[in-house]
């Protein structure tokens, strides 16, 4: 038997435009071996129908971009190139046309240039916001190549997809988030006594365990090279849920900026205790200050340990 699958759009005034059709999967009449659809045949039928929607919908944006705001003239074309837009099921290339800006949009207001592409503007990262999700949150878990190997293995994405790829995007993302974070602050508590007790009765307390760790390179050039300082850390609400986070020191610019919106996150208010847990280190200590004014900070279990531990071991010396 085959099956056939066909692709329509139906349009605005309810017409049916018929965009793929030749889309077959054949299988045996009284054989189950391959029941339902196969990895190769499904990342066949999601590339294919990513290519009739996403050109359809490129069709429809650039038929409205041809006709003048203003005047409702069509805008004279200089020329087409191509476009290459990465999602992901798969690679698109698609005809990005420049056009002249009309004669009253000049009139109007002097543009850089006298010519653009409305396709350019329209999709200025060409690659899609979910792929780029996707990049990001294997890549910054699992190494670049096998996040590489693993969205291969379950999407269509084209050959040219390697880990340098999922490498720079992964940045992009990073130096992006990194902007919209906020500045930092010395001093995140808001308000007064008067206002904290005003606001709605808060959650039961948070915990906070924070500590950082050193974290070397396998073949350091040097002592004093091919190592750097992390923090890490959780915060815990009354009900189980957590949170992690984490920065290397010397690259952070906004360490309490980072731990304040973590604490955000989960509901923190300038009247709901907050207990942090570390070691006595400076910076692990100084980074919990002004951020709540009902936070307590308290030496973890581990470290109060070890320090007993060491304290011992002195007397048993002397």
């Amino acid at each position: 038997m085959k099956f056939k699958m066909q692709i329509l759009v139906e349009k605005d005034d309810g017409d049916e435009v018929l965009l793929a059709k030749n889309i077959e999967f054949e299988r045996g009449k009284s054989s189950l071996e391959n029941l339902g659809l196969s990895l190769a045949e499904s990342k066949e039928l999601l590339r294919k129908t990513q290519q009739a929607m996403v050109h359809e919908q490129v069709r429809e944006f650039l038929k409205q971009s041809e006709l003048c705001p203003h005047c409702r003239r069509k805008r004279l074309k200089k020329g087409t190139h191509r476009l290459v837009y990465r999602t992901l099921f798969g690679k698109m290339e698609l005809e990005s046309p420049r056009l002249f800006y009309c004669g009253c949009e000049l009139a109007k207001e002097l543009p850089p240039a006298k010519t653009f592409s409305p396709l350019a503007i329209a999709l200025p990262e060409r690659t899609s916001p979910e792929l780029l999700y996707l990049e990001s949150k294997f890549g910054a878990q699992i190494s670049y190549d096998l996040s590489r190997r693993l969205l291969a293995e379950v999407l269509p994405l084209h050959e040219e997809f390697n880990a340098a790829t999922i490498r720079n995007h992964l940045q992009k993302v990073g130096e992006r988030l990194e902007t919209e974070l906020g500045v930092d602050r010395g001093m995140f508590i808001e308000g007064c006594p008067r206002d904290w007790a005003n606001l709605p009765r808060p959650d039961l307390p948070l915990t906070v365990g924070i500590d950082g760790g050193y974290v070397h390179s396998t073949h350091p050039e040097s002592r004093t090279e091919g190592w750097f300082e992390v923090i890490v850390g959780k915060s815990i609400k009354a009900d189980g849920t957590a949170k992690c986070f984490g920065f290397v020191c010397d690259a952070s610019r906004k360490p309490r900026r980072r731990l304040y919106q973590v604490l955000q996150s989960q509901g923190m208010q300038m009247n709901q205790q907050i207990t942090f847990l570390s070691d006595g280190g400076d910076l692990v200590r100084n980074l919990q200050y002004y951020l709540n004014p009902q936070s307590e900070h308290l030496l973890d279990w581990f470290h109060l340990r070890d320090a007993s531990d060491r304290d011992a071991a002195d007397g048993s010396r002397a």
